[in-house]
């Protein structure tokens, strides 16, 4: 058996692995979690980064799967996420995890310049905790992973005079403004035009009498399940309602796209956004970890 780098023969054979490990409640890890083949794709794609250079697997010979590892980042970075070694549930308990863990990270370190790491993991995932903090891995932090399967239904604005609408190219500075009000990672005026016109994402806004307060942005590049990557509101109108229902807005608005479900992920400290997102139509579905380590 040999750790060798990704082929396209091996595209049906690493789904099966991930869509199962997504389902399984201890199996969980954060990534990968590609369902079908065109969002391994998208995934890829998305970052501009080529999976023949950042996934490993593990090869039982004649091209048979049993397990892999890597990284996601966007093109150039020098931190990344990790595909958590997954393995096949038959191949279990000989070593295969700990072997392609120290294979991906020793691939990220000398062939690909990265010098830190992050890996989500589900809490009743205790084998791949205790291996991933056996390889020097810290916990930072915690998220849920929360989940809506149906249409968010029509509710009552919050706000007298609010107005719901997509996204215009002439919003992006305000959209720009308010995201960076709001504390997220920094972004330059031309990352945002970027984000906003690259085709992976869509934009909201809310606009109260007249005057752009709030924005969504939704990764798009998985069509059928749609993440929510960012909410920004204008200070003076936040825990009014505005975030959440333009959320639901947003989502409805994917829905009628095609969507079949949408993802998020966020804070159990932050119990308010919890429960906002709850009414909208969100279930948590996972608590998961997030840990890191310096390469």
């Amino acid at each position: 058996m040999t750790i060798r780098l990704y082929q396209a023969q091996d595209l049906a054979a690493v789904v099966r692995l991930s869509a199962a490990c997504a389902r399984a409640e201890a199996d969980f890890v954060l990534n990968p979690m590609w369902e079908t083949e065109e969002e391994f794709h998208a995934e890829f794609e998305r970052h501009a980064i080529q999976p023949h250079e950042h996934l490993l697997v593990k090869d039982a010979g004649e091209g048979e799967v049993l397990g892999l590892s890597g990284f996601l980042r966007p093109y150039g970075a020098h931190a990344a996420g990790m595909f958590c070694p997954i393995v096949e549930r038959g191949e279990r308990g000989r070593g295969l995890g700990g072997e392609l863990l120290r294979a991906g990270l020793d691939h990220g370190l000398r062939n690909l310049g990265l010098e830190l790491t992050t890996a989500g993991i589900g809490t009743r995932n205790r084998a791949g905790y205790s291996l991933l903090t056996a390889h020097g891995f810290r916990s930072v932090r915690q998220h849920f992973l929360m989940r809506c399967d149906a249409k968010p239904a029509d509710g009552r604005a919050p706000l007298a005079k609010l107005e719901l609408a997509p996204a215009q190219p002439d919003d992006v500075p305000v959209i720009h403004e308010i995201y960076e009000s709001c504390g997220f990672q920094h972004r330059t005026p031309e990352e945002m035009q970027t984000v906003f016109s690259d085709g992976r994402h869509a934009h909201t806004v809310a606009r109260h009498e007249g005057a752009l307060v709030a924005f969504t942005e939704l990764e798009t590049h998985w069509p059928k399940r749609n993440w929510v990557a960012f909410v920004g509101v204008r200070k003076e109108l936040r825990d009014r309602g505005v975030g959440s229902s333009l959320v639901s807005w947003a989502v409805a608005q994917q829905f009628e796209l095609g969507a079949e479900s949408a993802l998020l992920m966020l804070s159990p400290a932050n119990r308010t956004a919890v429960r906002a997102y709850e009414k909208v139509g969100f279930r948590r579905v996972r608590l998961f970890d997030v840990l890191e380590k310096v390469l």
